[in-house]
């Protein structure tokens, strides 16, 4: 089990490095431990190995600018750390079961034509 300080600093260090790799023996030596070690603590710590907690934290970013932003896929995939838009879109629908694109249009906000004019 990691202490709570390692899994603090693993979990922020990840989340503001979300655009980049990983390296979990960057990781492991930040927290003082061996990559080996680390991988199998934060697995039993978090649920999940890093990698896998990583890949999810990317995914919730996507959906947030997939949601709020009318970026473009390819530059999405870009700012989530994805090599390209395959890429995340092999990821996107592995995590979701859905496609970027589909979950995107699912979750549209309807027109402002509701809105009545003042």
């Amino acid at each position: 089990m990691l202490a709570a300080w390692q899994v603090g600093l693993a979990k922020s260090f990840m989340l503001e490095h979300l655009s980049e790799p990983l390296y979990v023996p960057e990781l492991a030596r930040m927290c003082r431990l061996s990559p080996t070690y680390f991988v199998r603590a934060f697995a039993n710590t978090v649920g999940m190995a890093p990698y896998a907690w990583f890949l999810g934290q990317r995914i919730a970013k996507a959906e947030i600018l997939l949601a709020q932003t009318g970026l473009p896929l390819a530059q999405i995939a870009l700012d989530c750390g994805f090599s390209d838009q395959a890429h995340f879109t092999n990821a996107f629908g592995r995590a979701t079961g859905t496609t970027p694109a589909r979950w995107r249009k699912e979750r549209a906000e309807p027109p402002d034509k509701w809105r009545q004019s003042a």
